[in-house]
């Protein structure tokens, strides 16, 4: 952004006087392009002087040497106001050799001052002159004019770089999503801007220049610069990377949270039963000889059935539980298992568990619930069902239990995960329950889970 009151009033002159070019060379100003009258000529007054000798004065900004056909070159040093540049010979009296007005005033020119050069721009054998500036506010300025034998020097706008022009930002402020990328841009009322992550974390943080187009990010840590120009949809265009932002309420990632915190699909439906370790307990009054062992997980779908924009699947969650992963018990003993059901967007818990579900639980029928999840601007209303069946001593299994589901759900809707997670390591840990009030999500501890995709 900005900063500098002074570069604000420099950039307006800019555009708005005329161009001039200068005069030839001998010391006087081409009749044919005089100096603007709102930009007077200040010479360097030699009653500034140290002594007789101007050149000890402290404004010589630079030297070196002009020459042109025809003509004895000239070895020069060069003084800068807010109007021009001008140089004079290197001797103790100030004799003017040629003065090269400004296309508009300067502020503070000899503070902003940063190089001069008499290279020979467009190569055509003659002494060309090129100044760089740079603002308070960190803009850069380079200013050229090349030699033309009948005017003198002339103004080149084409090669010289000049500051952005002062445009209002107030309808760029505040928040855009950088679609696909998941990162928001925030750009501030006092023309500051932040990149944030999903987590409002800052990325990087800069300052915004109004342009014709858009605006142009200029950031603190590297320096680089982005320009983003307005669509006529109202959007910012990320020319240079091919990126667009889109304005947004609120931050809200689009990258679904099963993926960006790093879980993986490693089982799937109707392709047999997975391994899970430690996936069974089983104890004995109030958690004796607590054991856990390694059960078999499979998801069989009995039917997947889209009507009047709704979508209907009913699935069953298989556990078979070997003898070898039971402890030893005389008596009635406790088997347990834990599955459940997950959104993939959001990484919210489907509650099924009496003990969790004051939230979601209906009074249609026993086990059926209603859950909303808040997605990417969309509101799904999922409803789902499930009852369980346990069956001992079939084929070479202990138990087999089996959990069946019915969801009912937007047809557009296609997140439903199947879970089933390794059991409490300690009988201690298996009787900690959650505040049912509460929305869990998927945790790094989960990675070690089976997760099985409902709606593929």
């Amino acid at each position: 952004m900005i900063t500098s009151k002074r570069f604000a009033l420099l950039a307006a002159a800019i555009f708005c006087l005329g161009l001039t070019a200068c005069g030839g060379s001998g010391g006087s100003s081409s009749s044919s392009n005089p100096v603007s009258s709102s930009n007077p000529v200040s010479p360097v007054s030699s009653n500034s002087a140290v002594g007789d000798d101007w050149r000890k004065s402290g404004v010589v900004v630079g030297s070196g040497t002009i020459a042109h056909t025809g003509e004895n070159s000239v070895y020069v040093l060069a003084s800068v106001d807010a109007n021009s540049v001008a140089f004079y010979r290197d001797e103790p009296e100030q004799i003017l050799v040629d003065r090269v007005p400004f296309p508009a005033a300067v502020p503070d020119a000899q503070e902003s001052f940063r190089d001069i050069s008499f290279d020979d721009v467009n190569r055509d054998g003659e002494t060309d002159v090129s100044l760089s500036f740079v603002s308070a506010s960190g803009e850069a300025i380079s200013l050229v004019w090349t030699w033309d034998s009948k005017k003198g020097y002339v103004y080149r706008e084409d090669l010289s770089s000049l500051p952005s022009r002062t445009v209002d930002i107030s309808a760029y402020v505040g928040l855009w999503e950088y679609v696909d990328e998941n990162i928001w841009l925030r750009i501030n009322k006092d023309g500051t801007c932040e990149f944030l992550n999903d987590q409002e974390d800052v990325i990087e943080s800069g300052k915004v220049l109004g342009t014709s187009t858009g605006v142009k990010l200029r950031f603190d840590g590297s320096g680089t610069e982005m320009q983003l120009d307005r669509s006529s949809s109202g959007d910012l265009l990320d020319g240079e990377n091919g990126g667009v932002l889109i304005p947004s309420e609120r931050i809200e990632s689009r990258v679904p949270y099963f993926d960006r915190n790093g879980f993986k699909f490693n089982a799937s439906v109707d392709t047999g039963a997975y391994l899970l370790k430690g996936g069974a307990f089983s104890y004995y009054n109030l958690g004796k000889n607590y054991t856990i062992g390694d059960c078999y997980w499979e998801v069989i779908k009995n039917y997947d059935y889209t009507h009047d924009g709704m979508r209907e699947i009913q699935f069953d969650a298989i556990c078979y539980v070997p003898s070898s992963s039971l402890g030893t018990f005389n008596q009635e003993f406790i088997i347990g298992m834990h599955q459940t059901m997950y959104d993939y967007y959001t990484g919210l818990w489907f509650n099924t568990d009496d003990d969790h579900t004051e939230k979601n639980h209906t009074d249609r029928i026993d086990n059926h619930y209603v859950k909303t999840l808040e997605w990417a601007g969309h509101s799904y209303e999922i409803e789902y069902s499930f009852s369980t069946e346990a069956e001992f001593f079939v084929a070479d299994w202990y138990l087999v239990y089996t959990a069946s589901y019915l969801v009912c759900m937007p047809e557009e809707y296609d997140g439903l995960i199947l879970v089933a997670k390794p059991v409490a390591r300690t009988y201690k840990e298996h009787m900690q329950w959650s505040d049912p009030t509460l929305d869990y999500y998927l945790e790094e501890s989960d990675k070690a889970d089976l997760f099985f995709r409902i709606c593929d």
